[in-house]
Protein backbone atom coordinates (compact mmCIF):
# COMPACT_ATOMS: atom_id res chain seq x y z
CA UNK A 1 0.00 0.00 0.00
CA UNK A 2 2.79 2.44 0.90
CA UNK A 3 4.64 1.56 -2.31
CA UNK A 4 1.55 2.47 -4.33
CA UNK A 5 1.09 5.72 -2.39
CA UNK A 6 4.65 6.92 -2.95
CA UNK A 7 4.66 5.86 -6.60
CA UNK A 8 1.58 8.01 -7.29
CA UNK A 9 2.44 10.93 -4.99
CA UNK A 10 2.90 14.21 -6.85
CA UNK A 11 1.99 17.88 -6.48
CA UNK A 12 -0.83 19.58 -8.34
CA UNK A 13 0.73 23.05 -7.90
CA UNK A 14 4.48 22.41 -7.62
CA UNK A 15 5.34 26.11 -8.12
CA UNK A 16 4.37 26.79 -4.51
CA UNK A 17 7.31 24.63 -3.37
CA UNK A 18 9.55 27.61 -4.18
CA UNK A 19 8.28 29.17 -0.95
CA UNK A 20 10.64 26.84 0.86
CA UNK A 21 13.48 29.19 -0.12
CA UNK A 22 12.24 32.41 1.59
CA UNK A 23 10.82 30.47 4.54
CA UNK A 24 14.15 28.72 5.06
CA UNK A 25 16.00 32.02 4.84
CA UNK A 26 13.69 33.74 7.34
CA UNK A 27 13.95 30.81 9.74
CA UNK A 28 17.75 30.92 9.53
CA UNK A 29 17.89 34.66 10.16
CA UNK A 30 15.52 34.37 13.10
CA UNK A 31 17.63 31.56 14.50
CA UNK A 32 20.72 33.78 14.33
CA UNK A 33 18.85 36.48 16.21
CA UNK A 34 18.24 34.05 19.07
CA UNK A 35 21.99 33.72 19.61
CA UNK A 36 22.55 36.23 22.46
CA UNK A 37 26.28 35.75 22.31
CA UNK A 38 26.36 36.94 18.70
CA UNK A 39 24.08 39.88 19.52
CA UNK A 40 26.17 41.28 22.40
CA UNK A 41 29.67 40.60 21.05
CA UNK A 42 30.07 44.13 19.59
CA UNK A 43 29.32 45.90 22.90
CA UNK A 44 30.52 43.56 25.73
CA UNK A 45 34.05 42.44 26.32
CA UNK A 46 34.67 38.86 25.31
CA UNK A 47 35.83 37.74 28.79
CA UNK A 48 32.74 39.26 30.43
CA UNK A 49 30.22 38.05 27.89
CA UNK A 50 29.43 34.60 29.38
CA UNK A 51 28.73 36.12 32.80
CA UNK A 52 26.52 38.87 31.44
CA UNK A 53 24.12 36.68 29.44
CA UNK A 54 21.08 35.09 31.07
CA UNK A 55 19.71 32.47 28.68
CA UNK A 56 16.66 31.33 30.65
CA UNK A 57 13.58 30.70 28.51
CA UNK A 58 15.48 31.31 25.28
CA UNK A 59 16.10 27.57 25.00
CA UNK A 60 12.47 26.55 25.22
CA UNK A 61 11.17 24.50 22.32
CA UNK A 62 7.57 25.67 22.56
CA UNK A 63 8.22 29.11 21.06
CA UNK A 64 7.16 31.05 17.96
CA UNK A 65 10.40 30.15 16.20
CA UNK A 66 10.04 26.40 16.65
CA UNK A 67 6.34 26.46 15.81
CA UNK A 68 6.97 28.55 12.68
CA UNK A 69 9.70 26.13 11.59
CA UNK A 70 7.12 23.35 11.82
CA UNK A 71 4.23 25.36 10.40
CA UNK A 72 6.00 26.77 7.32
CA UNK A 73 6.71 23.40 5.62
CA UNK A 74 3.15 22.26 6.28
CA UNK A 75 1.73 25.41 4.68
CA UNK A 76 4.01 25.11 1.65
CA UNK A 77 3.15 21.44 1.11
CA UNK A 78 -0.57 22.17 1.48
CA UNK A 79 -0.38 25.01 -1.06
CA UNK A 80 1.52 22.75 -3.49
CA UNK A 81 -1.41 20.31 -3.45
CA UNK A 82 -0.08 16.82 -2.68
CA UNK A 83 -2.12 14.14 -4.43
CA UNK A 84 -1.96 10.36 -4.60
CA UNK A 85 -5.50 9.23 -5.48
CA UNK A 86 -7.98 10.00 -8.23
CA UNK A 87 -11.51 11.17 -7.61
CA UNK A 88 -14.71 10.26 -9.39
CA UNK A 89 -15.04 11.51 -12.92
CA UNK A 90 -18.23 13.35 -13.89
CA UNK A 91 -18.09 11.35 -17.12
CA UNK A 92 -17.95 7.93 -15.45
CA UNK A 93 -20.57 5.34 -16.23
CA UNK A 94 -22.40 3.46 -13.49
CA UNK A 95 -20.86 0.12 -14.37
CA UNK A 96 -18.90 -1.78 -17.00
CA UNK A 97 -20.41 -2.73 -20.35
CA UNK A 98 -21.70 -6.28 -20.49
CA UNK A 99 -22.37 -8.23 -23.66
CA UNK A 100 -24.44 -11.38 -23.06
CA UNK A 101 -24.18 -14.09 -25.72
CA UNK A 102 -26.99 -16.68 -25.52
CA UNK A 103 -26.61 -20.14 -27.03
CA UNK A 104 -29.73 -21.03 -29.10
CA UNK A 105 -28.51 -24.37 -30.41
CA UNK A 106 -30.71 -27.46 -30.28
CA UNK A 107 -29.19 -28.84 -27.06
CA UNK A 108 -30.44 -25.81 -25.12
CA UNK A 109 -33.89 -27.46 -25.20
CA UNK A 110 -32.66 -30.31 -22.95
CA UNK A 111 -34.62 -30.63 -19.70
CA UNK A 112 -31.93 -31.55 -17.19
CA UNK A 113 -32.41 -28.04 -15.82
CA UNK A 114 -36.08 -27.35 -15.09
CA UNK A 115 -38.03 -26.44 -17.11
CA UNK A 116 -35.29 -26.56 -19.78
CA UNK A 117 -31.82 -25.11 -20.30
CA UNK A 118 -32.73 -22.00 -22.27
CA UNK A 119 -35.44 -20.97 -19.84
CA UNK A 120 -33.10 -21.46 -16.89
CA UNK A 121 -30.54 -19.35 -18.74
CA UNK A 122 -33.15 -16.60 -19.21
CA UNK A 123 -34.00 -16.61 -15.51
CA UNK A 124 -30.37 -16.45 -14.47
CA UNK A 125 -29.57 -13.62 -16.87
CA UNK A 126 -32.52 -11.63 -15.54
CA UNK A 127 -31.24 -12.12 -11.99
CA UNK A 128 -27.86 -10.80 -13.07
CA UNK A 129 -29.41 -7.83 -14.88
CA UNK A 130 -31.51 -6.96 -11.82
CA UNK A 131 -28.41 -7.00 -9.62
CA UNK A 132 -26.59 -4.67 -12.05
CA UNK A 133 -29.37 -2.09 -11.99
CA UNK A 134 -29.26 0.41 -14.85
CA UNK A 135 -25.84 -0.67 -16.13
CA UNK A 136 -25.44 -0.99 -19.89
CA UNK A 137 -26.06 -4.47 -21.29
CA UNK A 138 -26.19 -5.85 -24.83
CA UNK A 139 -27.66 -9.15 -26.03
CA UNK A 140 -26.28 -11.41 -28.75
CA UNK A 141 -27.71 -14.75 -29.92
CA UNK A 142 -25.58 -17.46 -31.51
CA UNK A 143 -25.66 -21.01 -32.82
CA UNK A 144 -23.81 -21.66 -36.09
CA UNK A 145 -23.89 -17.89 -36.66
CA UNK A 146 -24.11 -14.91 -34.31
CA UNK A 147 -26.47 -11.94 -34.44
CA UNK A 148 -26.94 -8.81 -32.35
CA UNK A 149 -30.36 -8.88 -30.71
CA UNK A 150 -30.10 -5.79 -28.51
CA UNK A 151 -27.39 -3.11 -28.61
CA UNK A 152 -26.11 -1.61 -25.39
CA UNK A 153 -29.05 -0.47 -23.28
CA UNK A 154 -29.56 0.40 -19.63
CA UNK A 155 -33.27 -0.52 -19.69
CA UNK A 156 -33.73 -3.92 -18.04
CA UNK A 157 -37.35 -4.08 -19.25
CA UNK A 158 -36.19 -3.99 -22.85
CA UNK A 159 -33.71 -6.78 -22.09
CA UNK A 160 -36.54 -8.86 -20.61
CA UNK A 161 -38.62 -8.38 -23.76
CA UNK A 162 -35.85 -9.58 -26.08
CA UNK A 163 -34.87 -12.48 -23.84
CA UNK A 164 -38.44 -13.77 -23.91
CA UNK A 165 -38.35 -13.69 -27.71
CA UNK A 166 -35.36 -16.03 -27.97
CA UNK A 167 -36.13 -19.62 -28.98
CA UNK A 168 -34.08 -22.71 -29.72
CA UNK A 169 -33.20 -23.21 -33.42
CA UNK A 170 -34.45 -19.76 -34.42
CA UNK A 171 -31.14 -18.85 -36.09
CA UNK A 172 -30.48 -19.70 -39.76
CA UNK A 173 -27.54 -22.06 -39.20
CA UNK A 174 -27.24 -24.87 -36.69
CA UNK A 175 -24.15 -25.52 -34.63
CA UNK A 176 -22.23 -24.18 -31.65
CA UNK A 177 -19.87 -21.39 -32.61
CA UNK A 178 -19.40 -18.93 -29.72
CA UNK A 179 -16.31 -17.58 -31.46
CA UNK A 180 -18.66 -15.91 -33.96
CA UNK A 181 -19.70 -13.60 -31.14
CA UNK A 182 -16.27 -11.95 -30.79
CA UNK A 183 -16.46 -9.42 -33.66
CA UNK A 184 -19.97 -8.41 -32.60
CA UNK A 185 -18.89 -7.93 -28.98
CA UNK A 186 -15.89 -5.86 -30.07
CA UNK A 187 -18.18 -3.66 -32.15
CA UNK A 188 -20.65 -3.22 -29.28
CA UNK A 189 -17.98 -1.99 -26.86
CA UNK A 190 -16.11 -0.03 -29.54
CA UNK A 191 -14.52 3.09 -28.10
CA UNK A 192 -14.71 1.86 -24.51
CA UNK A 193 -11.69 1.00 -22.41
CA UNK A 194 -13.20 -2.23 -21.15
CA UNK A 195 -16.14 -4.55 -21.08
CA UNK A 196 -17.18 -8.10 -20.33
CA UNK A 197 -18.39 -10.78 -22.71
CA UNK A 198 -20.58 -13.33 -20.95
CA UNK A 199 -21.15 -16.54 -22.92
CA UNK A 200 -24.20 -18.45 -21.73
CA UNK A 201 -24.41 -21.95 -23.20
CA UNK A 202 -23.89 -25.67 -22.84
CA UNK A 203 -21.01 -26.40 -25.16
CA UNK A 204 -18.72 -25.40 -28.00
CA UNK A 205 -16.74 -26.88 -30.85
CA UNK A 206 -13.21 -28.11 -30.30
CA UNK A 207 -11.85 -25.25 -32.42
CA UNK A 208 -13.54 -22.51 -30.40
CA UNK A 209 -10.78 -22.25 -27.79
CA UNK A 210 -8.15 -21.61 -30.46
CA UNK A 211 -10.24 -18.80 -31.97
CA UNK A 212 -10.67 -17.17 -28.56
CA UNK A 213 -6.96 -17.47 -27.84
CA UNK A 214 -6.09 -15.63 -31.05
CA UNK A 215 -8.75 -12.93 -31.01
CA UNK A 216 -9.44 -11.97 -27.39
CA UNK A 217 -5.90 -10.69 -26.80
CA UNK A 218 -6.60 -7.85 -29.24
CA UNK A 219 -9.94 -6.89 -27.67
CA UNK A 220 -10.69 -4.88 -24.51
CA UNK A 221 -12.85 -7.71 -23.22
CA UNK A 222 -12.99 -9.93 -20.19
CA UNK A 223 -14.52 -13.28 -21.11
CA UNK A 224 -16.77 -15.13 -18.67
CA UNK A 225 -18.39 -18.46 -19.53
CA UNK A 226 -21.61 -19.58 -17.84
CA UNK A 227 -22.30 -23.29 -18.25
CA UNK A 228 -25.97 -24.31 -18.47
CA UNK A 229 -26.64 -28.01 -17.96
CA UNK A 230 -25.48 -31.08 -16.09
CA UNK A 231 -22.15 -32.73 -16.68
CA UNK A 232 -21.67 -36.40 -17.64
CA UNK A 233 -20.73 -37.23 -14.05
CA UNK A 234 -23.92 -35.65 -12.73
CA UNK A 235 -26.05 -37.54 -15.24
CA UNK A 236 -24.32 -40.82 -14.33
CA UNK A 237 -25.06 -40.14 -10.68
CA UNK A 238 -28.74 -39.74 -11.53
CA UNK A 239 -28.62 -43.09 -13.37
CA UNK A 240 -27.21 -44.77 -10.27
CA UNK A 241 -30.14 -43.36 -8.31
CA UNK A 242 -32.58 -45.08 -10.67
CA UNK A 243 -33.27 -42.21 -13.06
CA UNK A 244 -32.86 -42.67 -16.80
CA UNK A 245 -31.74 -39.35 -18.21
CA UNK A 246 -31.52 -39.11 -21.97
CA UNK A 247 -30.00 -35.66 -21.89
CA UNK A 248 -26.96 -34.60 -23.89
CA UNK A 249 -24.41 -33.71 -21.20
CA UNK A 250 -22.92 -30.30 -20.69
CA UNK A 251 -19.66 -29.91 -22.61
CA UNK A 252 -17.88 -28.46 -19.62
CA UNK A 253 -14.37 -29.24 -20.90
CA UNK A 254 -14.91 -27.20 -24.07
CA UNK A 255 -16.38 -24.28 -22.14
CA UNK A 256 -13.55 -24.36 -19.64
CA UNK A 257 -11.08 -24.40 -22.54
CA UNK A 258 -12.65 -21.20 -23.91
CA UNK A 259 -12.31 -19.49 -20.54
CA UNK A 260 -8.69 -20.61 -20.17
CA UNK A 261 -7.75 -19.60 -23.71
CA UNK A 262 -9.11 -16.08 -23.18
CA UNK A 263 -7.71 -15.76 -19.62
CA UNK A 264 -11.26 -15.56 -18.37
CA UNK A 265 -13.29 -17.60 -15.92
CA UNK A 266 -15.79 -20.43 -16.12
CA UNK A 267 -18.84 -20.50 -13.81
CA UNK A 268 -21.21 -23.45 -13.59
CA UNK A 269 -24.91 -22.86 -13.06
CA UNK A 270 -26.08 -23.41 -9.48
CA UNK A 271 -29.46 -24.00 -7.89
CA UNK A 272 -29.04 -20.90 -5.70
CA UNK A 273 -27.72 -17.45 -6.63
CA UNK A 274 -24.06 -18.20 -5.88
CA UNK A 275 -23.23 -18.25 -9.61
CA UNK A 276 -24.93 -14.88 -10.13
CA UNK A 277 -23.01 -13.30 -7.24
CA UNK A 278 -19.73 -14.75 -8.49
CA UNK A 279 -20.27 -13.33 -11.97
CA UNK A 280 -21.34 -9.97 -10.57
CA UNK A 281 -18.14 -9.70 -8.54
CA UNK A 282 -16.01 -10.51 -11.56
CA UNK A 283 -17.84 -8.05 -13.80
CA UNK A 284 -17.53 -5.24 -11.25
CA UNK A 285 -13.87 -6.08 -10.62
CA UNK A 286 -13.16 -5.68 -14.30
CA UNK A 287 -14.90 -2.31 -14.34
CA UNK A 288 -12.85 0.39 -15.97
CA UNK A 289 -13.84 4.00 -16.22
CA UNK A 290 -14.71 5.28 -19.72
CA UNK A 291 -11.77 7.67 -19.82
CA UNK A 292 -9.35 7.25 -16.93
CA UNK A 293 -7.51 10.44 -17.84
CA UNK A 294 -10.66 12.43 -17.08
CA UNK A 295 -10.61 11.38 -13.45
CA UNK A 296 -9.31 14.37 -11.47
CA UNK A 297 -6.57 13.96 -8.90
CA UNK A 298 -7.76 14.66 -5.37
CA UNK A 299 -6.06 17.51 -3.53
CA UNK A 300 -4.61 16.10 -0.31
CA UNK A 301 -3.55 19.52 0.98
CA UNK A 302 -6.89 19.92 2.72
CA UNK A 303 -6.00 17.12 5.13
CA UNK A 304 -3.04 19.17 6.39
CA UNK A 305 -5.41 21.90 7.59
CA UNK A 306 -6.09 19.79 10.68
CA UNK A 307 -2.42 20.27 11.62
CA UNK A 308 -2.01 23.83 10.35
CA UNK A 309 -4.99 25.47 12.05
CA UNK A 310 -4.12 24.50 15.67
CA UNK A 311 -0.53 25.71 15.16
CA UNK A 312 -1.66 28.92 13.49
CA UNK A 313 -4.07 29.61 16.37
CA UNK A 314 -1.09 29.97 18.74
CA UNK A 315 -0.35 33.37 17.19
CA UNK A 316 -3.53 34.69 18.80
CA UNK A 317 -2.20 33.99 22.31
CA UNK A 318 -1.44 37.08 24.35
CA UNK A 319 2.29 37.91 24.27
CA UNK A 320 3.13 34.96 22.00
CA UNK A 321 4.98 37.01 19.36
CA UNK A 322 7.22 38.55 22.02
CA UNK A 323 8.72 35.20 23.00
CA UNK A 324 10.98 34.61 20.00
Amino acid sequence: MLDTLFSQLHFLRPGWLLLFLPFSLLSFLQWRRRDLTRQWQPVIAKHLLPAMIVRGSQRQFFSPLWVSMLLSPLVVIALAGPSWTRGTSPFAEDSARLVIAMDLSESMAEKDLAPYRLQRARDKVLQLAAARGDAYTALVAYAGTAHTVLPLSNDSKVLLHYLDALEVNMLPRRGKAPEKVLPLAAELVDGETGGTLLIVGDGASNDAAKAFSEDVAELPLQVLVWGMGKTQDELEEETRRGLKPTTQPLQEAQLQAIADASHGHYVAVTADDEDVRDLLRRIDRHYQISDDSSRPWQDGGYYLLWLILPLFALWFRSGWVLRW
